[in-house]
């Protein structure tokens, strides 16, 4: 996986419209990027209507940036 990959589909892309980090056990920060698609999807699912589904989706993100890993220094 490259550097221009979504976390949630896995496709390539030159532009990511969510761009995070969230810090990991070792207490390295983890990188993720959602591309413009998975970034509509994801602020289009209702965080109190659909918890179950947002949970889901944040899950696959974490799962796949865990996968292919892109570390920042803290």
């Amino acid at each position: 996986m490259n550097h221009n990959t979504c976390h949630y589909c896995l496709e390539e892309n030159d532009y990511f419209s969510i761009r995070g980090q969230y810090k990991v056990a070792n207490g390295e920060f983890l990188c993720y990027r959602l591309c413009k698609s998975c970034s509509n999807k994801f602020i289009g699912i209702n965080s109190y209507s659909d918890k179950e589904g947002r949970h889901i989706f944040l899950n696959t993100v974490k799962a796949n940036a865990k996968k292919y890993p892109q570390y920042v220094e803290n």
